[in-house]
């Protein structure tokens, strides 16, 4: 019986040592804190405001609506809008993301018009500032985009071009605001 107990003790220190030294498997990373910060664009939005077809041609009102959310594991925000202005009917898909290792944010969008940017972001304090080349009448120009968020529920908004000039021209202004407060 002696022998039975010492054993059980043995097997049992054993069953404990190799369970100490096998590889600890631990939780995925989780989003980090620049990654969380895109969850303010996730929800539903309403948009308002006016767009030049061209740097060169007046301003036409648009409205339009937009729909953000997580693509699983937190790391991407997927959005789809539709605007309606000078342009027609206009859908849109466009992810964000948050590349640490570059430590920027990218904007990558295709539209109906079979359109696509690529752009590349900052955010100091409550302006997220988005910079990409654009191509405008088989001319290539630096573009703008800028939101400054101004309330739980509404951002303002800028698109620009670069003028040949090195100045910058407003495409595009308007106001977004959050249709729904998120998780309702």
């Amino acid at each position: 019986m002696k022998h039975i107990l010492t054993l059980s003790t043995a097997l049992a220190c054993l069953s404990m040592w190799l369970t100490a030294q096998a590889p600890q498997q631990s939780a995925p990373p989780g989003p980090s804190p620049q990654q969380q910060m895109m969850g303010y664009f996730a929800g539903d939005w309403t948009l308002t405001g006016t767009m030049k077809i061209s740097p060169n041609t007046p301003a036409a009102a648009f409205t339009g609506s937009e729909h953000g959310e997580w693509v699983p594991g937190s790391f991407f925000l997927e959005t789809h809008s539709k605007t309606k202005g000078p342009l027609g009917d206009v859908r849109a898909t466009r992810v964000m993301e948050y590349n640490p290792e570059k430590q920027v944010y990218t904007y990558n969008v295709y539209n109906s018009l079979g359109e696509h940017q690529l752009a590349l972001g900052e955010v100091h304090g409550n302006i997220w500032t988005w910079t990409a080349e654009e191509k405008l009448d088989d001319v290539i120009t630096k573009g703008r985009y800028t939101i400054t968020i101004t309330s739980p529920t509404t951002y303002e908004f800028k698109s620009e071009v670069a003028t040949p000039t090195g100045a910058w021209s407003s495409v595009m202004e308007g106001k977004a605001v959050r249709s729904q407060p998120r998780g309702q």
